[in-house]
């Protein structure tokens, strides 16, 4: 079960030097983010060495995954280009000694919008496939919300969380 802690600001003060996920000592700070409309909240947050792998590595399913997408976009936006070049050799106002220049530059500008444009919604999708390990880091600490002067953080450890807590106090302002 998760828990929230509320501190005040972004700035925040993690317990012991320890890994949010497994509380060994921490080697580097990573930061975790949330949009909120046209704003951006920003906290480091402590991990150890073997977290921070964990929160990069693909698992083979999601690298399959990857694979496919990227080769789906490109088969996908050749088509494309392809349909476009044929249709530029048939335009009657293009007709001339240079018609196949148009048609070929016409045709690699579809070829890579739609490659760009198929591959950032596909590629997402992938994510779906991370291993629960990967994904337990990753769901260690979370910015729930925020609003000008305050961050709730969501914790996946209780006891990181109470920790946490006692070491953030809230002040209370009046």
């Amino acid at each position: 079960m998760a828990r929230t802690v509320q501190i005040d600001g972004d700035s925040a003060i993690f317990p012991g030097d320890a890994c949010v996920h497994c509380l060994r000592p921490f080697e580097d700070r990573v930061s975790i983010y949330r949009v909120k409309r046209s704003t951006v909240r920003r906290v480091s947050v402590p991990f150890c060495t073997e977290c921070l792998a964990l929160r990069e590595a693909k698992s083979p399913t999601q690298i399959q995954v990857e694979r496919f997408a990227t080769a789906a976009s490109f088969l996908l936006a050749w088509i494309g280009g392809v349909w476009v070049y044929t249709r530029v050799l048939t335009w009657p106002f293009l007709a001339g000694e240079r018609e196949w220049a148009w048609a070929i530059l016409l045709g690699v500008l579809a070829v890579v919008i739609l490659f760009g444009s198929l591959y950032l919604f596909v590629r997402p999708l992938s994510e779906r496939f991370r291993s629960p390990e990967t994904q337990a880091v990753l769901n260690a600490v979370k910015i729930r919300d925020f609003d000008w002067d305050t961050t709730t953080l969501e914790f996946a450890d209780e006891g990181y969380a109470e920790r946490f807590a006692l070491v953030n106090p809230r002040e209370t302002k009046e």
